[in-house]
């Protein structure tokens, strides 16, 4: 009887590493994203009604970045950001840093946590970062940080807002195999 040849050593392939925080964007990861933003936001009304004028400034692998200007729409009863707008900005900015990824679909929500810090009026500008922090075959784990931007003053005059203060941030995990397309055979 023959000896069986040794068995091969299986290696997997090193993943590409996250983009760490103010890595210059990648113009056909942005465009990627913005792909998959166009083609969400025609079939979500409440993306439609409350992030119709977000603009993606920057995406890297696992990294986005984006701004928004606040809008009567997006105000409480004390004409405050309303903490709906930050989930549903922690919803989005998961999705779009899975969608930087590479993926055409986002995955579901599993979990989402978000932390009120501050807050913010009408007419104020939000930068809003999302990072992958971790993203298997199943789940993805994101982070995201909501902050005024740095050139933003309040809207009723009350004084310049504190460059980059942070309004929320959170985390958002995605099960990541929902509608994802079938591995090539």
């Amino acid at each position: 009887m023959a000896d069986a040849p040794p068995p091969q050593p299986t290696t997997k392939p090193t993943p590409k590493p996250l983009a760490p925080r103010g890595t210059p964007s990648d113009a056909p990861t942005l465009a990627h994203v913005n792909k998959v933003w166009r083609r969400i936001q025609g079939n979500s009304g409440i993306y439609d009604l409350l992030l119709s004028s977000v603009e993606l400034t920057s995406a890297s692998h696992g990294r986005i970045v984006a701004r928004l200007a606040l809008a009567p729409i997006h105000l409480n009863s004390k004409r405050i950001m309303h903490g709906a707008v930050s989930g549903t900005i922690c919803d989005w900015a998961g999705g779009m840093a899975i969608a930087s990824l590479g993926l055409d679909q986002t995955g579901v929500s599993t979990d989402m946590h978000v932390s009120y810090v501050s807050t913010a009026r009408e007419g104020d500008v939000l930068e809003i970062e999302a990072w992958v922090a971790r993203a298997g075959k199943t789940l993805g784990f994101t982070n995201f940080e909501i902050r005024k931007a740095a050139s933003d003053t309040f809207a009723d005059g009350d004084g310049p807002a504190a460059a980059g203060s942070v309004i929320a941030t959170g985390s958002h995990t995605k099960f990541l195999q929902f509608y994802q397309a079938p591995p090539a055979a």
